[in-house]
């Protein structure tokens, strides 16, 4: 009875512990330093004595862009933690062992925060080394949604991974072992759908520029043509970085009540020619 008694005791604590140790890392943490200067922000975390972040934001054009009106955190997540695995877009993605940190950018919406086009994102940390051979890329979630690649990116330094969106959420390193041709449709049906969906944000003039380089995109992708998929993906990026609002909705503020067409058009347009160019 004593023996089954201190087995029992010992695998409470250890329930006891384990709790304890997930629920530390999942504390969201706030920058140990953070700098608001030349539509930049930067702001670097250390994360116990394991995880370190340097995290830099850069816009375009920007409004309100002050500490009171953005708030910054980083947290430890278990790779196998929900809030991670029933997110992920497939189960070849998964969490990185080696920094499982995730980053909440969160701009108040009540404080008039705005930006135009493209926000452009960074992660550097010495906690992982950069590896080509291993496909660590830089996801965003929003508002709980499916994590989606939007590396522009990678590098050493020990390593590095840059990205852009058209609004702010949630963003994670992961490990995606899908095969090349996987991504890359499953990032052309995502921009696909995001001009579809945008068609009512965008000039006619525009629209009739846009079908056909798409068109053309397409097809280059069923026919595995790469060098013509990153003609028509480079054109669509000159045509719709010089498409000004005008023709174009292409502002994104805090409030949440429009929408940044230019800046999801772009964003994922510049992951798709990444991917491209990683083949």
């Amino acid at each position: 009875m004593k023996i089954k008694s201190v087995i029992r005791h010992f695998w409470a604590l250890t329930a006891l512990v384990s709790m304890s140790l997930v629920n530390a890392q999942a504390q969201a943490a706030l920058p140990h330093t953070v700098s608001f200067a030349n539509n930049q922000v930067k702001a670097n975390f250390t994360l116990g004595n394991t995880y370190d972040l340097a995290l830099s934001l850069e816009f375009e054009q920007v409004v309100g862009l002050h500490p009171n009106n953005l708030d910054i955190t980083a947290e430890v997540l278990l790779p196998t933690d929900p809030r991670v695995t029933s997110r992920l877009p497939s189960t070849l993605v998964e969490g990185v062992t080696g920094f499982p940190v995730l980053v909440s950018v969160s701009p108040k919406t009540d404080k008039g925060f705005a930006f135009e086009g493209l926000a452009s994102i960074e992660f550097y940390t010495k906690a992982i080394h950069f590896d080509p051979t291993i496909p660590w890329r830089l996801f965003t979630s929003h508002d709980g949604a499916t994590f989606e690649d939007i590396t522009t990116l990678t590098s050493t330094g020990s390593y590095r991974a840059r990205g852009s969106t058209g609004r702010f959420s949630d963003f994670i390193i992961l490990l995606d072992q899908r095969d090349s041709d996987t991504i890359i449709d499953t990032k052309f049906a995502k921009l696909n759908t995001t001009v579809q969906d945008n068609r009512l944000a965008m000039s006619a003039s525009l629209t009739n520029a846009i079908d056909p380089l798409m068109l053309t995109l397409e097809t280059a992708l069923v026919t595995l043509d790469t060098n013509t998929a990153l003609s028509a993906t480079d054109t669509l990026i000159n045509l719709l970085s010089n498409a000004s609002g005008n023709n174009i909705d292409d502002v994104w503020r805090s409030s949440g009540d429009i929408v940044n067409a230019k800046g999801d058009i772009l964003s994922r347009l510049y992951t798709l020619r990444y991917s491209l160019r990683t083949l």
